[in-house]
């Protein structure tokens, strides 16, 4: 129970306790979000006046797209973060890819992950869950109106978000709906990436490449995940069974480069560099 507890107070970027912290940039007001806050109670449950697949668009987003954009970054956070952390934790993924000459249009995903009432943790991945089909439907209307190429980024509970987008982006028959997916320390498990399992066949039917960004100290995924799930987490040891993953599927081991749990997104600790390497 503590350790379920510890994931909660280091799941933090700011402030993160033995998970670090992100360098504590601060974005722009207006930076611009896909928004599905206050959709759902504290125990999980979507209100009744929202669809399953309801979201909306906030900020700025006419002036934060360059003309010469091609492509769109769409960053999704993990656990226990508010409005204000998502959209600083966005903003500290784009500084990172800028500085890594990777200079494009990017969003944040948010979500009501600081949701929950006691420990908290299960009512997060239960919303987390239930955010995919939203995500999966704003790259629905994204694409069908004509925007840019998506690549997703999630980090840490962020990637249940993405790997459920994935699932409801197959289930819909949206074939490459998505050019890339990178998890980094994903906190899901090391199995239900691959083909066989929850997630394998519709991460080789909706997504181009699937990256995985996996540190195997990382203190938060080892302990506090391990706790709460009872399994290894794909963020500290990629897949399991290396054989049966999906074929446009690529473990990164990148122990030596992030410093901790909040870092792998940080422009000076983390593996941004490693991840713009998978956009080439």
């Amino acid at each position: 129970m503590a350790s379920v507890a510890a994931l909660g107070a280091s799941g933090s970027v700011r402030g993160g306790k033995f998970g670090g912290d992100d360098g504590e940039y601060t974005a722009p007001a207006e930076f611009p979000l896909v928004s599905t806050r206050d959709q759902f109670t504290d125990d999980a449950t979507l209100k009744s006046e929202y669809t399953e697949t309801e979201y909306e668009t906030i900020g700025d987003w006419d002036s934060s797209r360059a003309s010469d954009d091609t492509e769109l970054v769409i960053f999704v956070h993990g656990w226990s973060l508010g409005e204000t952390d998502a959209r600083n934790a966005a903003y500290t993924c784009q500084v990172g890819l800028e500085e890594n000459e990777y200079d494009q249009f990017n969003v944040g995903f948010t979500w009501d992950a600081d949701k929950g009432d006691g420990i908290g943790w299960y009512e997060g991945v239960a919303i987390a869950k239930q955010n995919g089909p939203k995500l999966a439907q704003w790259v629905v209307d994204h694409n069908d109106s004509g925007g840019l190429p998506v690549r997703v980024i999630g980090h840490s509970l962020g990637a249940k978000v993405a790997v459920e987008a994935v699932a409801s982006l197959h289930e819909r028959g949206r074939e490459d709906a998505v050019k890339s997916v990178a998890l980094l320390g994903g906190a899901i498990g090391e199995s239900v990436v691959e083909v066989d399992e929850t997630y394998g066949e519709s991460i080789e039917y909706a997504t181009t490449s699937f990256d995985n960004f996996h540190k195997d100290d990382d203190a938060v995924l080892g302990t506090a995940f391990s706790a709460a799930e009872w399994a290894e987490a794909v963020g500290e040891t990629g897949v399991q069974s290396p054989g049966d993953a999906p074929e446009n599927y690529t473990d990164y081991d990148v122990t030596e480069s992030v410093s901790d749990h909040n870092s792998y997104y940080e422009p000076d600790e983390g593996c941004i560099p490693d991840v713009v390497e998978t956009f080439q």
